[in-house]
């Protein structure tokens, strides 16, 4: 009589990938996907959403502990339905509450960001604000096709030709890898090869400009995006100093300048600036913080004659500011700043006859 043939053992399969995703889930998408479930009302116990979320039970256990000793939900544990729910109404989730003030500082971003319409960057932009509206629904809706009726921000932007390298420099920035590039100085008359370890990207006056450690020179500079070409995005990653602090480099600037023109590379010390200011300009330069140093002295009893005094460590921005109001302004110190305005203003003289 033959005999039966042995059972073979099944061939093991390789785990599918959404049981994959489960191990490597994110914490924040399990808490969230917990918070739903309670929020249902469906009473879930660890079991339930460990299978459906395909992790462990004890890894469910600790993130409920941790929703409800940090993040101060009030969950607790119905021992007749086996289950968990809320005590009370829970509206919003912790991590997706938000302000007005956040709003606000989501609209001006995108405002300052508005010429890089059409590109991932604004893309992301636009879900980012979807999201913290879903998180005050309770307290204000805007379309974001009104936000333009509502709010704006004139600038000047980026022009076409910089929008093919401004997500490089972002990634580069995020991921903190290193950059070669050519780049023309003002007043130059060729490009000159950088190879540059960005720290910022910062928009000033409706220009944006990249900080970092010029590796080359040894110094950390700045550089207007709109004259950089061929930029490379290295391979080549480094660590972030500790020391870069955007308030501490910008501290003695009045705009993009951060040390004297032609200067060495040596630190730049602030130096004292006094102007004053008559007319509409004595009532408008009160009117705005433009510097943290400044002090501002009424030097009559109409308020028509002040004196602006700052601490400033470069004076090229300084200096094209105060030559925008005319002779409504007045340099008296330092020498050397109001010798330049006053050569400035004779030739802007000639100029004109």
């Amino acid at each position: 009589m033959p005999t039966a043939p042995r059972p073979t053992k099944p061939k093991s399969r390789p785990p599918s990938r959404s049981a994959r995703a489960g191990t490597t889930r994110r914490p924040l998408e399990r808490i969230v996907r917990i918070h739903e479930a309670i929020n249902r009302g469906r009473h879930p116990n660890c079991s339930q959403i460990a299978a459906d979320l395909e992790t462990s039970r004890k890894t469910i256990q600790r993130d409920i502990n941790f929703m409800r000793e940090h993040l101060d939900l009030p969950i607790a544990y119905d021992e007749l339905k086996h289950g968990y729910y809320y005590t009370e109404p829970v509206a919003n989730f912790p991590f997706l509450q938000t302000t007005a003030e956040d709003l606000v500082a989501l609209i001006v971003a995108r405002n300052a960001l508005q010429h890089l319409e059409d590109t991932p960057l604004v893309a992301s932009l636009r879900h980012s604000f979807l999201k913290l509206q879903q998180g005050m629904q309770d307290q204000i809706s805007i379309p974001w096709a009104d936000i333009d009726q509502a709010f704006s921000v004139k600038t000047a932007g980026l022009s076409q030709r910089d929008l093919g390298i401004f997500e490089k420099l972002a990634r580069a920035i995020l991921e903190r890898r290193e950059l070669r590039f050519d780049y023309t100085k003002l007043g130059a008359e060729k490009a000159e090869s950088r190879h540059l370890r960005p720290y910022h990207l910062a928009e000033i006056d409706g220009g944006w400009y990249l900080i970092g450690h010029d590796i080359d020179r040894g110094a950390r500079r700045t550089f207007a995006v709109q004259r950089m070409k061929g930029l490379s995005l290295l391979a080549r990653k480094f660590l972030r100093v500790e020391d870069f602090h955007l308030e501490d480099h910008f501290a003695g600037s009045f705009g993009v300048w951060t040390r004297p023109d032609h200067g060495d590379g040596k630190a730049a010390y602030p130096r004292p600036v006094r102007v004053r200011f008559r007319g509409f300009a004595a009532r408008f330069v009160p009117e705005r913080r433009w510097h943290p140093s400044q002090q501002v002295t009424v030097l009559d009893e109409t308020g028509d004659l002040i004196e602006l005094r700052m601490e400033l460590t470069a004076l090229q921005d300084f200096q094209r500011w105060v030559l925008s109001f005319g002779s409504q302004a007045e340099v008296i110190e330092p020498e050397d700043l109001r010798q330049s305005v006053i050569r400035e203003l004779k030739e802007s003289a000639k100029r004109y006859g």
